[in-house]
């Protein structure tokens, strides 16, 4: 719309009066600065300045300011409002600039009593309030400040004059950048919305954060005019994990408040902070809904300031009486505004004119005031610091308005809130919004009025949106497109010898040298650089503290005085992230920055990672066992147990090593990121280059002595290897003393200050991979290694010339260096068969990680070598028992541990000696303290990647994690709770903590198993690694207790493994990093756990029978908890709990006992085809290799339907005897080739089908047809067979009938109750996936979408929730606490955590959902107030369901029984047959049911809540 210059200048001229009155009258003519307010109330003194409120007051004068530049004759006012406003900002910078002390103070400890103070007197600066009498930490108030300084210079006003004022703007940031983590008292001053003085994490401070270090960064504070030195700078990283946390936590405000209006200036104006689109809309719905009103929005719920039941006589409030101000909350007219600002800025034009429309009745019109010209300047004149009087424009509601004193034209005021009357709060309460409210003394609230002028000005025309915000940040949530940056690889070699071993393997690289002019250096030396930013000697400031800088800051390169630098990546170094030594670790380490850095880049050019490979990280490369020959048959083999319980294959295992990782980026995308492979030279063109030149004026420092530095170490650190050669060991050296490898002891825990008594075992040593590989595990903060060594060895590191990798260590006088006290490791491994069945010639056969077989584990009893002499030595080491704690064997423990050959047995030996005399022990025989030999064990076992022995060591030495902190963080952040301990000593983690902290949290008695507290590390880190890669896996999840998802896994290694609690841990313990990870991740998966059937075999047993052959002792890491090594199985008649999948014999006629099977073969050239049917009904297994079928026909029930392979891999040969091993004699078996079964069938294979009655398997060739009906435990021959070979046809089709009633007689079975493997037949189940899945929720503490607000509704209603002894009453917990409140989801979670069941904790929540379910779905239904037992319900609900599947089903006395004699005879023929008698079995297959369906958990549940909860019922 066309407007006249005339038009524009009148109206220009109305908001400079409007303003001149309302704002600039009130501005301190020597500070600059405004108070907020001119009243003096009851609830305060608002005539302070604070530095929020002055920030949002000026941006009306600022606003005004450039809407007058458009203006060619404007009478200076343009020159003088902008003026206005520096002045203004200057006076905030002068008052902060005061507190410099504080800044840098704060810096170091984010402490209360040392952040800037949140207001000032408006007269001098100072500050009006003590450190501790005001929550003065308000991070959004500075943020506002920095985001309004960086607006306002990007405008031409320029608010900055020295450098002096630049580096304390620049420690501002820093002061900031920690928002995400700091909690605050928040914009209303509170924190807590009880008001006790507890801080908290604010959404709103956090998003103010984010737009501040977003707009700030890169700005010139001198303008156009400014140089290097002027320019502030934002680390990436620090922006990302504010922009991360602020999205996980909307649109929750703080664990007390679910919702809050000040949430409107982070997702709109000025903040802008929010880039998701949808979270803007959700947010801003939520506050319209839960806060919205006639007359403003409340600022949260609950909120009682200012209303009228309010006792004025203390600042705090009850828990209690929260309740009394929920529906009469003050409402705010200031948030109108910041809808209207929105809609302006979003160009909704609707919003717009809704929000002027309800804003305009509440605005007080100046001219109905009595005497408000004369009020105005009273209260500028007024600056007495004591006798205060009560100053406030006269109400028309009070006295009639008269012509003396009114200004000469009508001004909008808009006030500070309305409040309902006391006479009106029974009836707003009643039905909220109808009743009047009335305006509070506080008229006007200066900055309500302040966004209402620029609101105006916007809406008019008079100013564009792009001219208050030229840093465009209202665009940040107008993105439609997914970031989809190509990420830059440049890989570097760090010797020629290593570049041209990879070239070979068609990787092509660079050294050091080759990319000069750029120099390549470790972050350490960015750290080191960046703490120049913002040094000043004159303020005291020291600069930016030196923290990591993450994978974003190292994803840039950087210019210095013309000089380019490159930095390698933080996660890659590995004096920092020591969990990179497993090598499949690392690979999916830098899979997932990569994705984080595609994710969250935002920033000119494109992301380059600079890669150092190494001879460490390489491993053995250059040795040819590395790549062996694929004829070899135990060259790169995987276990089928990791196979199944990883998710992986052989052909995708053979490529997650370095090199094929590296290799594989040349193809493009890697995991979806699209990334580029190329030489440094030819990146820069298109990188992102930072500037360092503010270094120049840093006379303080070396930066240039620092970058090169970094980069001289970077180069120095090559080829450092471990001082081993294989062919000089002490076992291989002539003459070498060797200990007889028979003597073994054992050392017996009885009792030890590690545990409470739990009895351990020495470890069986598997075979391990020699070649000598990776970096240390874990950072000991106590032993920080000397520069010149191996990061996280005590030892001595001597770089090795590339052509001898391997050489001996070197002393050195010079490096006081240490030499190896101890024995090589040396364990004997049982030689493996080959093919043929001859042994090979070796005793003695150390193979690659790979082919670790990690259940086929020798004990150390075992693994004798055969031809020593037997005779016990002197000592009778063998019998000779050590208890921890008891030094009486101390000299025989000290011989022993010279002897010993074995890393397992020298741990267990240092382990026993530590609990006598500690570390600082001094072992005379050995030279050395026990600390070092721990040191020199731990090193060794690390680089045979013998993971059980490096965590028992990391344990002893009680190392922690550098990178614990951060992934902590990452988890707390984002409102997850940690716990590490179980039981009294389990410590809750609701804040960050520094390293100190937690390792004393670790270590101090809460593990009886040491490997354990390294564990426990492990999973906080993999825990924080998954949150930032994908946050959705947590969806559900509250608290995550370490020990808990401990025995998560635990439980999943036995569900694959076959084996108990004790072997599982065993395994848990030799997982590498990589693989506990994965393991973890598949325990986080959650819902999909009970959507597709679970693998029915039972993978890597042993080869001797675990149920029966357990090792004595052992670690339990749950002895407290969890259920007995002897629980019954659901579904499975032998030792396994992995045949959960019985099922009836098919078309089984009634009251029929037999049945026929038939089965034909047809290999690859005969039909490629397998036929399995029994009783006419075709079994779906139908695959290459041999297809099994297992009956159980004293059960009646199919055990197992499953193929294996054995064309393809010897491991599935493997699985096949271990299936045959567990099998119980007199089990039928029915076997059909297809395709090919013979390639890869072992000898072991054919014996165990021998085993079955096979007596033609002998006979099998290549692609022949071969099938049978046997039964386990019969002569070879005896089996139904037949074979043809592989040009002759299919088999003939053979059969054969059986008869169940035989094989009962036979086996002289008289079932007193039908074995649990026969119930699962004819009770519904789904196969164990939803009892993993309980167990794995539980341990999670997962809960389903909106469970807390409904166990909220439930709780409001009722008296209270019974657990047992543990009772939860309904207040105040509900007065105090809303719906969606994170305090009172924490409450429901402590209340559930008493439940020590992982998968009865989730039938309790099945109950609680159930519950509101029922009540949904009939409104007039509501439980009365009594209490609700849960436990109650969920057993009344197990003991319908068993009464009706067993007792009167086919496991009980049937519906045939019936009348008196029915119980009679169930007891007197079958037993107890009740629930009473056998309610641990009927709890493990209810917890076994789905949740939906007739015959699913909510149905049996719904059954009990209506049968034993109280309803009212309303029939109206």
């Amino acid at each position: 719309m066309y407007r006249s210059q005339a038009h524009v200048q009148k109206r220009l001229d109305h908001y400079y009066r409007c303003v001149n009155t309302v704002i600039l009258n009130r501005q301190n003519p020597t500070t600059g600065l405004i108070p907020a307010s001119v009243a003096v109330t009851t609830h305060g003194d608002y005539r302070d300045a604070w530095v929020r409120d002055n920030v949002y007051s000026i941006m009306a004068v600022y606003g005004l300011a450039l809407a007058y530049r458009r203006v060619d004759d404007d009478q200076g006012r343009a020159y003088e409002l902008e003026h206005a406003v520096v002045k203004l900002m200057r006076g905030l910078l002068f008052c902060m600039m005061r507190q410099a002390p504080k800044i840098e103070q704060f810096k170091k400890t984010q402490g209360l009593n040392d952040c800037l103070h949140a207001k000032y007197n408006t007269a001098t600066g100072d500050t009006v309030v003590g450190d501790s009498e005001w929550g003065h930490l308000q991070i959004d108030a500075t943020s506002i400040f920095l985001l309004a300084l960086a607006q306002m210079t990007a405008s031409g006003i320029l608010i900055v004059y020295t450098t002096d004022e630049v580096d304390f703007i620049q420690n501002l940031v820093f002061y900031i950048e920690r928002a995400y983590r700091t909690p605050d008292y928040g914009i209303w001053e509170r924190g807590n919305k009880i008001n006790h003085g507890e801080p908290e994490l604010n959404s709103s401070s956090i998003g103010m954060a984010v737009a501040a270090l977003q707009a700030i960064n890169g700005i010139n504070l001198f303008g156009s005019r400014g140089g290097p030195s002027s320019v502030i700078h934002v680390l990436p990283d620090e922006i990302t994990r504010n922009y991360t946390t602020l999205h996980s936590s909307l649109p929750r405000e703080s664990n007390s408040k679910e919702i809050d209006a000040a949430l409107l200036s982070v997702i709109g104006f000025p903040a802008f902070a929010v880039g998701d689109a949808k979270l803007v809309e959700r947010t801003r719905n939520e506050i319209i809904e839960k806060l919205g009103g006639k007359y403003g929005c409340k600022r949260f719920l609950r909120d009682g300031h200012q209303t009228v039941l309010e006792n004025n006589s203390r600042l705090h409030y009850d828990a209690h009486e929260l309740k009394v101000f929920e529906n009469i909350e003050c409402e705010w007219p200031l948030f109108f505004t910041y809808f209207i600002l929105d809609g302006l800025f979003s160009e909704n034009e609707e919003q717009v004119e809704e929000y002027r429309a309800r804003l305009e009745p509440l605005i007080i019109d100046s001219a109905t005031l009595v005497d408000f010209g004369q009020y105005l300047s009273d209260s500028i004149s007024d600056t007495e610091s004591d006798g205060r009087s009560l100053k406030t424009p006269t109400s028309p509601g009070f006295t009639t308005p008269s012509s003396d004193g009114k200004l000469p034209e009508h001004i909008p005021l808009i006030p500070e809130l309305y409040y309902v009357p006391e006479h009106l709060v029974e009836a707003e309460k009643k039905d909220n919004h109808t009743q009047a409210r009335v305006a509070n003394d506080n008229l006007p609230l200066v900055w309500a009025n302040s966004l209402h002028t620029l609101g105006s000005l916007i809406y008019e025309n008079l100013l564009s949106v792009a001219e208050i915000d030229p840093l465009g940040r209202r665009f940040n949530a107008r993105k439609t497109q997914p970031n989809d940056t190509v990420v830059q690889v440049v890989l570097l070699a760090e010797d020629a010898h290593l570049q041209s071993m990879l070239s070979m393997y068609g990787l092509e690289t660079q050294t050091m040298d080759q990319v000069h002019p750029v120099t390549v250096s470790q972050p350490q030396g960015l750290k080191e650089v960046y703490a120049a930013l913002g040094m000043n000697a004159k303020l005291g400031l020291s600069g930016r503290p030196k923290r990591p800088v993450g994978s974003l800051g190292t994803s840039r390169l950087y210019r210095a005085q013309g000089h380019l630098y490159a930095f390698t990546p933080h996660f890659m170094d590995n004096e920092e992230f020591y969990l990179t030594s497993d090598n499949d670790y690392l690979i999916s380490i830098f899979e997932q920055e990569l994705a984080f850095v595609r994710e969250y880049w935002h920033y000119p050019g494109r992301p380059t990672m600079t890669v150092v490979l190494t001879h460490a990280m390489l491993g053995g490369l250059t040795k040819s066992r590395s790549f062996a020959s694929q004829n070899d048959p135990d060259a790169h083999r995987l276990t089928t147990w990791r196979k199944a319980s990883l998710g992986s294959s052989p052909q995708k295992d053979n490529k997650r090593n370095l090199l094929n990782f590296f290799m594989n980026l040349r193809s493009g995308v890697c995991n979806g990121v699209r990334v580029r492979l190329g030489r440094l030279s030819e990146m820069v063109n298109t990188s992102c280059i930072e500037s360092l030149d503010f270094l120049v004026n840093k006379k303080d420092i070396d930066w240039m002595g620092i970058l090169r530095g970094a980069a001289d170490r970077r180069k120095g650190r090559h080829a450092r290897k471990l001082g081993l050669n294989e062919k000089k060991t002490q076992a291989a050296t002539p003459g070498g003393s060797r200990t007889p490898s028979h003597h073994r002891w054992s050392v017996r825990r009885r009792s030890s200050s590690f545990g409470t008594g739990t009895s351990l075992a020495s470890l069986a040593t598997p075979a391990v991979n020699t070649e000598l590989e990776g970096d240390s595990y874990f950072g000991s903060q106590p032993h920080t290694p000397n520069e010149g060594n191996f990061p996280g060895s005590p030892f001595a590191m001597t770089p090795v010339e590339p052509a001898e990798p391997y050489a001996a260590p070197r002393k050195s006088s010079k490096n006081l260096t240490t030499s190896f006290r101890l024995k090589d490791h040396e364990e004997a491994r049982p030689a493996r068969k080959s093919g043929n069945g001859v042994a090979n010639q070796s005793g003695v056969l150390t193979p690659d990680l790979a082919t670790l077989d990690i259940s086929d584990v020798p004990s150390p009893v075992s693994a004798v070598d055969d031809d020593e002499d037997s005779d016990e030595s002197p000592d009778n080491m063998e019998a000779l028992g050590l208890t921890l704690g008891d030094p009486s064997n101390m000299e025989a423990a000290m011989s022993m541990l010279s002897l010993s050959v074995n890393l397992y047995d020298q741990i267990d030996l240092l382990q026993y000696l530590l609990s006598c005399q500690g570390a600082d022990f001094y072992v005379s025989n050995l030279d050395a303290t026990v600390e070092t030999l721990l040191q020199e064990v731990y090193f060794k076992s690390l680089q045979l990647k013998l993971w059980s022995i490096v965590r028992q060591a990391a344990g002893l030495l009680q190392k922690v994690v550098n990178s614990l902190t951060i992934n902590i963080t990452d988890l707390v952040i984002r409102q997850k709770q940690i716990t590490i301990g179980f039981g009294r000593t389990e410590h809750f983690i609701t804040t960050p903590l520094g390293p100190d902290v937690l390792s004393r949290m670790i270590y101090d008695g809460n593990f009886d198993d040491v490997r354990e507290g390294p564990v426990v590390q492990e999973v906080m880190t993999y825990l924080g690694s998954f949150v930032r890669a994908d946050p959705g896996m947590f969806e559900g999840i509250m608290r995550l207790r370490t020990h808990y998802l401990i025995i998560a896994l635990r439980e999943e290694i036995s569900r694959l493994n076959s084996c108990d609690e004790t072997d599982a841990v065993e395994h848990l313990m030799q997982l590498s990093p990589f693989e506990l990870k994965s393991l973890l991740g598949t325990v986080l998966s959650g819902p999909t756990l009970s959507s597709h059937a679970t693998n029915t075999l039972l993978r890597n047993q042993s080869s001797e029978r675990l149920s029966t052959n357990r090792r004595q002792g052992g670690v339990s890491l749950s002895a407290d908890s969890l259920e007995s090594n002897v629980t019954a199985n659901i579904a499975s008649s032998g030792p396994s709990s992995s045949s959960l999948g019985a099922i009836p014999i098919p078309n089984m006629a009634k009251g029929s006992t037999a049945f026929t099977i038939k089965v034909q073969s047809g290999g690859y050239h005969s039909g490629n085809f397998s036929k399995i049917l029994i009783n006419e009904s075709t079994l779906s297994v139908s695959s290459r290799g041999i297809n099994m079928v297992v009956i159980d026909p004293v059960q009646g029930v199919l055990l197992e339907s499953v193929s294996f392979d054995t064309h393809i891999s010897e491991d599935e040969s493997d699985d096949l005897a271990r299936l045959v091993d567990w099998l119980q004699p007199g089990m039928i078996v029915v076997c059909a080739g297809k395709d090919d079964c013979y390639e890869h069938l072992t000898t072991a294979a054919r014996l165990a089908l021998k085993q079955l009655g096979s007596e033609r398997i002998s006979e099998v060739k290549y692609r022949d047809s071969w099938c049978m009906i046997g039964e386990k435990g019969i002569e070879a021959g005896k089996a139904v067979e037949a074979h043809k070979t592989f040009m002759d046809g299919p088999t003939a089709v053979i059969e054969k009938e059986f008869d169940l009633a035989l094989y009962k007689a036979k086996a002289d079975v008289i079932e007193i109750f039908p074995s649990p493997s026969a119930i699962a037949a004819f009770v519904p189940n789904s196969s164990g996936r939803w009892l993993r899945r309980r167990k794995n929720d539980g341990s999670l503490n997962r809960v389903p979408s909106k469970f807390y607000p409904r166990v909220w509704r439930i709780l409001s209603r009722a008296a209270g929730f019974r657990i047992g002894s543990h009772f939860l009453p309904r207040d105040p917990i509900v007065s105090e606490k809303t719906p969606e409140e994170f305090n009172f989801a924490l409450a429901i979670e402590n209340f559930l955590g008493v439940i020590l069941d992982p998968a009865e904790r989730q039938i309790a929540v099945d109950t609680l959902m159930v519950i509101a379910k029922i009540e949904d779905k009939n409104p007039g239904m509501e439980v009365q107030a009594e209490v609700i037992d849960l436990p109650l319900i969920m057993r009344e609900a197990m003991d319908t369901f068993w009464t009706k599947w067993v007792v009167n089903g086919p496991g009980g006395r049937g519906p045939a029984a019936s009348g008196a004699n029915a119980n009679a005879i169930a007891t007197s023929v079958l037993g107890d047959v009740s629930f009473d008698h056998h309610e641990k079995l009927a709890r493990r297959m209810f917890y076994d049911l789905p949740q939906e369906g007739k015959e699913g958990t909510f149905a049996y549940l719904a059954r009990a809540v209506l049968k034993l909860l109280p309803y009212s019922i309303d029939f109206e």
